[in-house]
C-alpha cells in the first residue's frame, strides 16, 4: 500500500520541488526586464556609456512609449505616468524575481500589470468579446501575433508562481522565513515549510 501511495504521489520528488518556482521565475525576470527598459527607453541610446548614468535615458524611445499607449487614462493616470509606473514596477519586479525576495508580493504587482496590460490590448473589442475569439482560435493562433494570448500565459504562470511561493534554497525569502523562526524559537518550522510545494500531503495522511 505504502509504495502504490509512493507511486502515485512520487513523494520522494519532494526534494526537487524547487525546480518549478526557481524555472518559473528565471523564466518571467529577463521577459519582464527587457519589457521594463524598453518602457523606460533605458540604454537604448546611440552615446550609450556604461559608467555615465547621463547615457542611459533615451528621451525618444520613452517617448515612442508615450505615444504607444495612446491617449489612455486609466485610473486617473496619463499615458506618459502609466509607462513611468509600469517600466519602474517592471524593473524593480524583476531583480526581485531573480533574488527571490518578497516574491509573492512582487507577483501580485505584476499581476496587477499584466491585467491592465491585456485590458489596453484587446482595446474597443472588449474583454467578452476578446476571450471569445481566444477560445475559438486557441490551438491555432500564433502567439507572437497575439499579445492578449501572451499576457495571459504570464498571468497563468504569476498566478501559479503566487501560490507556490519562491520556492527553497534559491530564494532569499526563503532563508529570511527560517532565520525569523529560528529566532523567536518556532521549532515547528522545521516540520512545516510553507515553501515546501506538495499538494498531496492532507491531514491524516502521514
Amino acid at each position: 500500500m505504502k509504495f502504490l501511495v509512493g507511486f502515485f504521489s512520487l513523494e520522494w520528488m519532494r526534494v526537487f520541488d524547487f525546480l518549478a518556482p526557481l524555472a518559473i521565475r528565471l523564466f518571467l525576470a529577463p521577459m519582464f526586464w527587457i519589457s521594463g527598459v524598453q518602457h523606460l527607453g533605458l540604454f537604448s541610446s546611440s552615446d550609450f556609456v556604461a559608467w555615465n548614468p547621463l547615457t542611459w535615458l533615451n528621451t525618444e524611445a520613452f517617448q515612442q512609449s508615450v505615444a504607444a499607449m495612446g491617449e489612455v487614462s486609466f485610473l486617473g493616470l496619463g499615458a506618459e505616468t502609466w509607462v513611468i509606473l509600469l517600466g519602474t514596477i517592471e524593473i524593480v519586479a524583476a531583480i526581485l524575481l531573480v533574488l527571490g525576495f518578497a516574491v509573492r508580493w512582487v507577483v501580485l504587482a505584476l499581476m496587477f500589470i499584466v491585467v491592465v496590460q491585456g485590458l489596453l490590448l484587446m482595446g474597443e473589442g472588449g474583454f467578452l468579446n476578446t476571450m471569445a475569439q481566444l477560445v475559438m482560435t486557441h490551438g491555432y493562433s500564433d502567439m507572437t501575433n497575439n499579445l492578449v494570448e501572451v499576457k495571459l500565459v504570464y498571468f497563468v504562470l504569476l498566478l501559479a508562481l503566487f501560490f507556490m511561493g519562491a520556492g527553497r534554497w534559491f530564494s532569499l525569502d526563503w532563508y529570511v522565513y527560517r532565520s525569523f523562526m529560528n529566532r523567536i524559537g518556532n521549532k515547528s518550522a522545521a516540520k512545516h515549510d510553507p515553501f515546501e510545494i506538495d499538494a498531496t500531503d492532507e491531514p491524516g495522511l502521514n
